[in-house]
């Protein structure tokens, strides 16, 4: 047995095999269709559609046998590529190259075969088609003419399947980005709508009461008093424009990668223990140091972030803490436990179902924008995720959600 030769374009020509992303698919009527019609016309039990590969020859379609595929060196297609003619043998146990060959040896016992190359547009020999028979064989004129016309629409039925391929891609990818504008869309209406009610009021305020008559006929003692009052109404739209920042990022690229729970939720505590010693609250950070979740990192950090702050704003001398455990399913659950003022159950209901604009008071008066759940929710969306709330008026807070682990 001969071993067939590797064309000299090898290298290229796996390379325009693979691009057309035609390996291990499954069966299609098409080429199922020719290689019917092949065996009809050349009068032969089997007939094939060889894609051949670095060391297989792969069927995309076949007759009259039931592999997939088999090894590249004991492959008749694999001789039939290395031409871009008819390659016929008549009687396998006659040709030196097979003699000894497994196929022809053993089942299915190989004699005749004919096989015509597969040639693409840019002149690459991806494969064959080729018929097979048990028994020594000859094909006339019209059997060969047939043969190649055959294997030129197969080669065209290649093609065309790439490019329906390609098509099928741009389709999904106009999709993509016609949702996403849709929702770029809807975001602006409304963060259009929050500004008009939610920002504009509480900056008129501030604006007119500089203007009025009252603040400049006010002595400097009484302009101090008010001054915690307007302290509170700039904090509360500085909270607002953070959280419209963040949301239209939120439209932006999602990338997921893997991430130190323990190292977030520890910055995250950083950031707020001025504000938590002031009302005697602890911290805890209670996540494994090495535990890696699957999230975006952005999204992550305002998720732990307003969930923190959020646990601070109703908690008074008390504690908050951090964790995370493994389920059944293979996720982390992470929980913010908080022992503050805690929540009616019809408020939970509420919070559950997604309902907007939901504000309440701090223990200290504290205002929030409204959209750090509706964020939250957003984000944890994209995470294929949700928020779970359990909470009971005087007892504290407990907000769950889950991340894949990484």
């Amino acid at each position: 047995m001969i071993k067939p030769l590797n064309p000299e374009n090898e290298e290229k020509r796996l390379e325009e095999l693979y691009r057309f992303k035609i390996l291990d698919t499954a069966t299609e009527k098409d080429f199922d269709d020719v290689v019917e019609l092949a065996s009809i016309i050349c009068e032969v039990p089997i007939s094939l559609i060889t894609m051949i590969d670095a060391s297989r020859q792969w069927f995309k379609s076949k007759k009259g046998i039931d592999w997939s595929e088999t090894e590249r060196d004991i492959s008749f297609c694999g001789h039939a590529i290395y031409q871009n003619d008819l390659f016929i043998i008549e009687d396998a146990t006659k040709d030196e190259r097979f003699t000894d060959n497994p196929l022809v040896i053993n089942d299915p016992s190989i004699r005749f075969y004919a096989g015509m190359p597969l040639t693409t547009e840019n002149g690459y020999n991806l494969g064959t088609l080729c018929v097979i028979d048990s028994k020594p064989k000859t094909l006339n004129k019209s059997q060969k003419t047939a043969l190649e016309i055959l294997s030129n629409q197969v080669s065209r039925l290649i093609e065309l399947r790439e490019k329906k391929l390609q098509l099928e891609e741009n389709v999904k990818i106009i999709e993509v980005q016609n949702k996403k504008l849709k929702n770029l869309n809807n975001q602006n209406n409304e963060m259009t709508s929050i500004i008009s009610h939610d920002l504009r009021g509480p900056i008129s305020s501030v604006r007119s009461y500089f203007n009025s008559d009252y603040f400049k006929n006010s002595s400097t003692e009484e302009k101090l008093k008010l001054m915690p009052v307007i302290k509170e109404s700039v904090n509360g739209i500085h909270n607002l424009v953070e959280n419209l920042l963040e949301w239209s990022q939120s439209v932006g690229d999602f990338n997921l990668s893997s991430l130190n729970l323990h190292q977030y939720i520890y910055e995250v505590i950083q950031l707020f223990q001025v504000q938590a010693n002031k009302k005697n609250i602890k911290l805890l950070n209670k996540v494994d140091r090495h535990l890696k979740v699957l999230a975006d990192s952005s999204m992550l950090r305002f998720i732990l972030r307003n969930l923190t702050g959020n646990a601070i704003k109703f908690t008074e001398n008390g504690s908050i803490e951090l964790s995370s455990s493994l389920q059944e399913d293979g996720k982390i659950c992470i929980a913010i436990k908080d022992s503050g003022v805690g929540m009616s159950e019809q408020l939970v209901n509420k919070l559950n179902k997604g309902e907007k604009k939901i504000t309440t008071l701090g223990t200290r008066k504290e205002k929030g924008s409204g959209l750090g759940l509706k964020l939250i929710n957003e984000f944890l969306e994209r995470h294929n995720s949700s928020l779970e709330i359990k909470s009971k008026e005087g007892k504290g807070s407990t907000f769950f959600f889950t991340l894949s682990q990484a």
